[in-house]
């Protein structure tokens, strides 16, 4: 049977006839499930109505609404568990289904049944754990608003609930003997791993981090939801090294606390509302009549793209499921292999993950000591290294198979097509120009581009209305939701590892192989392929990133471009088969197959690496920017 990985759409992609089972989505009325999107708008509405207006209150009046931004991070942790929770139900979660698929029919469903108990399991611990903080905090009054710091915990609890409701329901939909079969082989594991404990533990040093990585890969594999993974693999290894499981629940409150990624839901719904607003068409076609007429045209114009509206949307799967549908015809007109338009649109998206404003970037700096503004401005040359090498080779295989160039456009219409084209355009450069500018936080920029990309769809696309407003606010929410969570179990697990003393049993690995900063880097690199391969690439730079940072003083590395390194590396391992989540999305976006697109796929791949190798060993490539608009 061929694999086959879920999406964070909720929809199974599908490697060639290969049927799968479907995620988790048992709707309730559309009554309750309209509560639920309202409730996710209102909230990500008030976050940006509150950043927005204290941004514009500032600029114009030299003034800000001091309360703005405290009521905006409890509107953060709101959409983080609250919102998580509901992508929970809606089947939004990652979720790597190999391991499941290659089971026998009733086996499946046994599987199935098992993570909803799993899940459930998180949810009560975390409840039973966080009671104890809410108490502890009810004395704590908070700086601004002046109330109990208790009331800043609610969320928590209310998704928490949510969660088991969720998972009880879709419970129901299992029969009589699958729940009990489920239930108790998740009891006969929860067992074994006591029993174990409690005659050999604690388990504390390299034996948990064995412990800790067997368990995760294990869990992961089963077809437990990434993020529930990391919270129950995090619980269950803090209570197995005899440390006290509520400092757990406290790593997952404070893992989105910092203020930066208040900017996260905000670039999520920008690229929304570009996409739904009418953005992609234009800006295709603006890209075709600029580079079309070179060699291999569209696949030259596919590249482009990706490297254009890697800027606005900040997500690689809203990048390759717009960029790829809207040229996917075009490609199947002049003759294209669709396998062959897939290798470059993987290879594409790889070079996408370093182009403002990327998620993963803003993750990284969040929750290290990088800043987001010379992060942002780091990535952009890198990209284009990759983006040059990749047209660079679309260019000799189109001369050897022969690959059509584009119909020629006059330039009048070049120049319609410009303007058509510059109000999507200017998203990223407002961007750019707002954070570098030291106009406004990264955090202001992005609710100024959610407005103007707003405008920008109502005004001038004329794609969305009040009521697709309202829908894409509720699904920007439920996806913020799902990457806000997994920052805050990511955050949860890697503050696990690090109390565990991984980064000294990585040191002492490395020392083995020459403890050289040649070693380090090429170490670097194979984890995070392999990591982001398997769990995708915002839980490996949660658990890995900040260890890994941490290191490079070690060794004499710049960190920033060091960062760059590991989030390329992470992204090959996104987009390579077998496990690679956005390379099976990729395949279904166009239509083809893992088997007809992997070789092909192949020479993109090794001139990706050769570019990562120069990234690597000239980090100028990375610095020169920053260093120029003086940001350190």
């Amino acid at each position: 049977m061929n694999p086959a990985i879920a999406n964070p759409e909720g929809e199974p992609i599908a490697v060639a006839a290969a049927s799968t089972l479907a995620l988790p989505h048992r709707p309730f009325s559309p009554r309750i499930e309209h509560v639920f999107d309202v409730l996710l708008a209102l909230v990500l509405f008030l976050e940006l109505l509150l950043l927005f207006g204290n941004t514009a209150m500032r600029g114009m009046f030299n003034t800000s609404l001091v309360w703005a931004n405290e009521v905006a991070e409890y509107s953060l942790t709101s959409l983080a568990f609250i919102g998580g929770a509901v992508a929970y139900h809606r089947g939004l979660h990652l979720v790597v289904r190999i391991g499941i698929d290659q089971l026998p029919g009733r086996w499946q469903e046994y599987a199935e049944c098992a993570r909803h108990y799993f899940v459930i399991a998180v949810a009560i611990v975390a409840l039973c754990y966080a009671f104890p903080m809410w108490r502890d905090s009810w004395t704590v009054l908070t700086v601004v608003l002046q109330i109990p710091k208790s009331w800043t915990l609610l969320p928590f609890f209310i998704g928490m609930g949510l969660t088991v409701i969720f998972a009880l329901a879709e419970l129901r939909r299992h029969t009589l003997k699958e729940n009990i079969v489920a239930g108790i082989g998740v009891g006969v594991f929860a067992l074994a791993w006591f029993l174990a404990q409690y005659f050999t533990g604690p388990w504390s040093g390299s034996v948990g981090i064995l412990f800790a990585l067997v368990l995760l890969l294990l869990l992961v594999f089963a077809g437990v939801p990434i993020a529930y993974v990391l919270s129950v693999t995090a619980y269950i290894c803090i209570y197995s090294s005899g440390e006290d499981p509520m400092a757990v629940s406290l790593a997952m409150s404070n893992g989105i606390s910092s203020f930066i990624l208040l900017a996260v839901p905000f670039f999520i719904l920008a690229g929304n509302v570009m996409t739904d607003g009418g953005l992609t068409k234009p800006l295709a076609d603006w890209v075709t009549a600029m580079v079309g007429r070179m060699r291999g045209g569209l696949l030259q114009a596919l590249v482009v793209a990706m490297y254009i509206f890697s800027g606005i949307s900040g997500s690689k799967i809203a990048d390759v499921a717009a960029v790829g549908t809207t040229l996917k015809g075009m490609l199947k007109e002049q003759g294209y292999d669709p396998a062959e338009s897939a290798a470059v649109l993987s290879a594409a998206g790889i070079m996408g993950e370093t182009i403002p404003p990327s998620l993963v970037m803003m993750v990284l700096a969040s929750i290290t000591t990088l800043s987001v503004a010379t992060f942002f401005v780091a990535g952009v040359v890198p990209a284009a290294v990759l983006g040059v090498c990749l047209m660079i080779i679309i260019n000799r295989r189109a001369k050897k198979h022969d690959w059509p160039r584009c119909a020629p456009i006059s330039w009048p219409e070049r120049l319609r097509l410009t303007g058509r084209a510059l109000p999507a355009l200017a998203v990223p450069v407002i961007l750019i120009i707002g954070i570098v500018g030291g106009i406004a936080t990264t955090t202001e920029v992005s609710s100024i581009a959610v407005v103007f990309s707003i405008l920008v769809s109502v005004f001038i696309y004329r794609g969305m209305n009040l009521r697709s407003f309202i829908r894409t606010l509720a699904a920007s929410g439920a996806m913020a939701g799902m990457v806000l969570f997994m920052v805050s179990a990511g955050s949860a697990f890697s503050w696990t590892l690090a109390i565990s003393g991984l980064q000294a049993v990585v040191s002492d690995f490395l020392a083995l192989l020459g403890g050289s900063a040649f070693a380090f880097m090429v170490f670097s690199v194979v984890l995070m392929v392999i990591m982001g391969s398997i769990l995708e690439g915002l839980p490996s730079l949660l658990i890995f990133g900040p260890m890994l940072l941490q290191l490079t003083k070690n060794y004499g590395i710049d960190p920033m471009a060091y960062g760059i390194v590991i989030i390329i590396s992470m992204g090959i391992g996104t987009f390579i088969p077998p496990f690679g989540v956005c390379y099976f999305v990729t395949c279904s976006v166009m239509d083809t197959t893992v088997e007809r697109v992997t070789p092909r796929f192949l020479p993109y791949l090794a001139m990706l690496l050769v570019g990562l190798v120069a990234i690597a060993m000239f980090p100028a490539i990375s610095l020169a920017l920053p260093h120029a608009f003086n940001l350190h």
